[in-house]
């Protein structure tokens, strides 16, 4: 059996250790002040396999924070590219492509060339809403501008997009990732 690595040690006026696997699968160790640093390792030898099998079972149950992230930006182009598929074939506006990225200042951007930008926290909307930036970044192919015929194009698709709009600006800022 490998050998168990103290992460954290904290000395305190405590009377017993304490043995913690974080939630980071990390050991943190929690001792009276004169405990020895020998007697502190030795209790650890004794239970490494109790907190092998603990950091097991954190490891196996969690994804690393960079996984979580790629599959939350998967998620949202798989889902949000369905969306826009589907728009696209009702209004005939052909994009380019689609991608997610990281921006936190805007929902979505449709580029010169017809390529369209969304944001990868808007996949936590609600899927109405979605679809309101969807047909927002499309009626762009169409009008490159926020005039009165793009709103006009918009509010073709969806009658109800003033509140899908309004629902973004009072609650989007909670939408993270």
């Amino acid at each position: 059996m490998e050998e168990i690595k103290i992460d954290k040690l904290i000395r305190s006026k405590r009377r017993s250790i304490a043995l913690i696997v974080s939630s980071e699968a990390t050991l943190i160790v929690r001792a009276p002040m004169r405990t020895t640093l020998e007697y502190i390792e030795g209790l650890v030898f004794e239970k490494r396999a109790w907190i092998k099998k603990k950091k097991d079972q954190i490891l196996k149950n969690s994804w690393p924070a960079k996984k979580c992230e790629e599959l939350s930006q998967e998620k949202a182009l798989e889902k949000i590219t369905e969306r826009v598929n589907f728009y696209s074939r009702i209004t005939g506006w052909k994009f380019k492509s689609v991608s997610i990225t990281k921006a936190e200042s805007r929902w979505g951007s449709c580029g010169p060339n017809n390529s369209i930008n969304f944001s990868r926290r808007l996949i936590m909307a609600p899927i109405d809403v979605i679809d309101y930036v969807v047909v927002h970044e499309l009626a762009h192919i169409a009008e490159k501008n926020h005039s009165k015929k793009f709103w006009d194009k918009v509010e073709a698709i969806l009658p109800d997009y003033k509140e899908k709009r309004k629902w973004l600006k009072e609650k989007g800022h909670n939408l993270k990732i």
